[in-house]
């Protein structure tokens, strides 16, 4: 590699053009009035029923496709569980059930192999595999690509009220298990062009998205959370806080020392979970109660400057 460094965009994502297109569909759909307003976005509320219905829907993304070449069946229900369950308690809801949609080439063992690691996977975490679709659908996958969606059903248990958030309130960062599922159309291709075995690497690459499910057990004291993904750190901060700042410090973990080798920080920050796959804004009065239940840490405060300090 030369002295040039890689960028998600030029991967061939733009979260720009995501952007817009999102843009897009929130002015050509209208709302019904039984849809509560969450500002996050993270997870749509429905309030026709008691409790109130949280649901949402997510893939695993290009990350799949290493799944798909090392059998990582586990690691890969994981990914998609996780990138529903973590929307849904950024909302204040507790996740139950899970649909899944399968577009596959033909058929064959690894769909299997896969589905049953889904329910595993599901079964820790208290949920079911209610329904489902597959769909042979050759003449859009090829022979040994496929791709998998996941929409998840809960229970509202309790709104997150992000609109008491105030400067000097603590920003806790939970621990990530890796990159998650987002950022890897820009790693594959590192992975790529710079001939990398990931079996030599010093961490478990693929390893799936953590599912912070202990956070449920924390709903009455948080202020804010917003799940790590698409858009990095910077996206999620400014999804919960909203035109108010931040003064965080990270501690880098030897998998986002290791991407730093080929990417930017700055690109990094915009991209990746920077080793926190979920932050929570707290009072500071409740900060020790809240680290002995998630295992987080404190990485910064609600402010009104923005500032990251990398470490």
């Amino acid at each position: 590699m030369g002295s040039e460094k890689y960028t998600y965009s030029g991967s061939g994502v733009d979260v720009f053009r995501n952007d817009d297109f999102t843009d897009h569909i929130k002015n050509v759909i209208k709302v019904p009035d039984w849809v509560l307003k969450e500002p996050t976005g993270y997870a749509t509320i429905l309030n026709f029923t008691t409790p109130k219905i949280v649901l949402t829907a997510d893939g695993i993304g290009s990350k799949l496709l290493l799944h798909i070449k090392y059998r990582s069946w586990s690691d890969a229900a994981q990914d998609l569980i996780a990138m529903n369950y973590n929307d849904i308690v950024c909302v204040g809801g507790k996740p139950r059930a899970f649909v899944d949609y399968l577009g596959v080439h033909q058929i064959d063992r690894q769909h299997y192999e896969f589905i049953e690691a889904l329910v595993r996977k599901l079964d820790e975490y208290d949920m079911a595999l209610v329904a489902g679709e597959t769909a042979e659908i050759p003449s859009i996958y090829t022979e040994n690509d496929w791709d998998a969606a996941g929409f998840c059903i809960g229970t509202l248990e309790k709104r997150i009220p992000i609109e008491t958030i105030e400067y000097g309130d603590f920003i806790i960062g939970l621990p990530a298990s890796g990159f998650h599922s987002n950022g890897w159309s820009l790693i594959r291709k590192i992975i790529e062009s710079e001939n990398i075995s990931i079996e030599e690497l010093s961490f478990d690459l693929l390893a799936g998205t953590k599912i912070y499910k202990e956070v449920t057990e924390v709903f009455e004291l948080i202020k804010g959370i917003a799940h790590v993904t698409g858009g990095g750190i910077l996206r999620a901060l400014r999804r919960v806080l909203g035109d108010k700042g931040y003064e965080i410090s990270i501690t880098l973990k030897p998998y986002i020392e290791w991407i730093l080798k080929y990417v930017e920080i700055p690109e990094a920050i915009k991209t990746f979970n920077m080793g926190y796959g979920m932050i929570l804004v707290i009072a500071e009065k409740d900060v020790e109660s809240v680290l002995k239940i998630t295992n987080g840490e404190v990485i910064g405060k609600v402010s009104q400057n923005t500032n990251i300090v990398i470490q």
